[in-house]
C-alpha cells in the first residue's frame, strides 16, 4: 500500500485543540476541495431543549469545533466535554459520578460491561428519526445486536506509523513490531484488545481466535517485546508525543491519529499491514442516571445528518458510521485508502466479537504476565509512569 504521509492537508488537527471560527450556522463541510465548490449549510431545525447544557464524556477533541457551535445555536444548548484517555478511566469516571454525565463515547466491545453493570440506558428509537442513516454494516455488533443501549459514531482500521527519517519502509506487516533494528524504539497499544490483535495478525492467526494454544502464542510474542525488543505499552497520547518527537520510530496506532501525525511531521508515513488489521467502531451511550437524556437524543439525530457527519468526518479524518456522506467528503478524505476503506481491505478487518469466558480470562491473565515482566525489568524500558497495569480479570 503506499504510503501518503506526504500528502499535506489544509485542516487543523482534530486533537490538537484548535478551534474554526463559524459564522452564524454555515459549515464549510469541504475545506480541501476547491474553492470553485459550493459550501454547504447545516439546515436549522429549531426544538426546545430539555436543559441548556449537555456533559459528554468522551476522548479528547474528538468533536468538529466548528459541528459543536452548530448544535449549540440550533439547540439552545451549551455543551461541556469531560475526558479520558482510556477504556478503564472511562468506565471508573462513569462509575464513581454516575449522574453527572449526558452522553458517553466508548469502544463497541465495552458496550456488552457497561449494560450488565446497568451503567447506561436503551436509547429512545422515537427520538431518532435519522437512526436509520447509519451505515447497516457498523449495527449490531459487539454484544449490542439490536443496537438498544448504543449508536455508532467513528470508525477505521488500527494500523503501523513509522518513521521515515529514522528507518528505512518497514515491511508491510505486523511482524515489523518485532524486527529488531527497532530495538527500544517500539510502542505498543495499552488496550488489551489492540495489543492482541497485532500479536495474533503477526503470528498468523485470526484476531478473535478462541483457541487456547493461538491465545498462548500471542502472549509469548508480547512477552518477547518486552524482553528483546524492550517495546513500552503506553496509551495513545503518549504514541502521538512520541512519534512527533522521533523518540519512537515505529508503533500501532489508529487511523484517525496517523493521518493528524502525518499532517503535522513530514517524516511520518502509515499503512494498513498486509494479513490486515483490527477495526475499531466507537459508540454512543446514554448513561442510566443522565439528567439530560432526551438532549442527548438530540444531539445524537442532529449527528446522524449526513451533512452533519461530513462536516465531522472532514474536520477530524475520521470515517463516520452515517450512510451517503461521500458526495460531501472532502477530496484528499476520499483519497485516503486508510479511511473509507476499500471493499477489498475491509474484507481483511475485522471488529472484535465478544469473547468467551474461557478467552477473556486467558488474555486478562496473558497481559498480567506481559505486565509483570514490564515492572520487573522496569529499568530498561524506560519511564515506567507511562506504563498502566491492565485491569484485573
Amino acid at each position: 500500500m503506499e504510503n501518503i504521509s506526504s500528502c499535506k492537508r489544509s485542516r487543523q488537527s482534530g486533537w490538537s485543540g484548535s478551534a474554526i471560527i463559524l459564522g452564524g450556522l454555515a459549515l464549510i463541510l469541504s475545506g480541501c476541495r476547491e474553492n470553485t465548490e459550493p459550501a454547504a449549510e447545516i439546515p436549522v431545525a429549531a426544538k426546545e431543549a430539555e436543559t441548556n447544557t449537555l456533559t459528554i464524556l468522551t476522548w479528547e477533541d474528538y468533536f468538529s469545533p466548528s459541528v459543536i457551535e452548530a448544535f449549540e445555536s440550533e439547540f439552545g444548548v451549551e455543551i461541556n466535554f469531560e475526558n479520558f484517555d482510556n477504556l478503564d478511566e472511562m468506565e471508573a469516571l462513569l462509575r464513581s459520578r454516575p449522574g453527572e454525565f449526558d452522553l458517553i463515547l466508548t469502544s463497541g466491545i465495552k458496550i456488552p460491561d457497561l449494560v450488565s453493570l446497568q451503567l447506561v440506558q436503551p436509547l429512545r428509537k422515537d427520538l431518532l428519526p435519522n437512526f436509520n442513516n447509519n451505515d447497516s454494516r457498523l449495527l449490531g455488533l459487539g454484544g449490542d445486536p439490536q443496537n438498544e443501549f448504543s449508536m455508532p459514531y467513528m470508525w477505521g482500521p488500527t494500523l503501523i506509523a513509522y518513521r521515515s527519517d529514522k528507518i528505512e519502509a518497514p515491511e508491510e506487516s505486523w511482524k515489523s513490531l518485532w524486527d529488531p533494528k527497532y530495538k527500544g524504539r517500539v510502542l505498543m497499544l495499552e488496550e488489551t484488545f489492540d495489543a492482541y490483535s497485532a500479536a495474533l495478525l503477526a503470528s498468523g492467526h485470526d484476531l478473535n481466535s478462541q483457541d487456547a494454544a493461538h491465545l498462548e502464542a500471542a502472549t509469548k510474542l508480547l512477552i518477547d517485546q518486552v524482553e528483546s525488543m524492550e517495546a513500552r505499552f503506553v496509551d495513545i497520547n503518549v504514541i502521538r508525543s512520541s512519534l512527533l518527537a522521533g523518540d519512537c520510530w515505529i508503533t500501532m496506532t489508529y487511523s484517525s491519529d496517523a493521518a493528524v501525525l502525518a499532517e503535522q511531521e513530514e517524516n511520518i508515513s502509515y499503512f494498513i499491514p498486509k494479513e490486515g488489521a483490527a477495526l475499531w467502531v466507537d459508540s454512543f451511550v446514554v448513561p442510566r442516571d443522565a439528567k439530560n437524556a432526551e438532549t442527548a437524543h438530540h444531539f445524537l439525530d442532529f449527528f446522524c445528518r449526513p451533512d452533519v457527519a461530513a462536516a465531522n468526518s472532514n474536520e477530524l479524518w475520521c470515517a463516520s458510521a452515517i450512510r451517503e456522506v461521500r458526495p460531501l467528503l472532502s477530496k484528499e478524505i476520499l483519497e485516503d485508502p486508510t479511511i473509507y476503506l476499500s471493499d477489498e481491505v475491509l474484507e481483511r478487518c475485522h471488529v472484535e466479537v465478544q469473547s468467551s469466558p474461557e478467552r477473556q480470562q486467558r488474555i486478562n491473565q496473558g497481559f498480567k504476565r506481559v505486565f509483570d515482566l514490564v515492572r520487573e525489568t522496569r529499568d530498561n524500558v524506560g519511564n515506567t509512569s507511562e506504563i498502566r497495569s491492565p485491569s484485573a480479570p
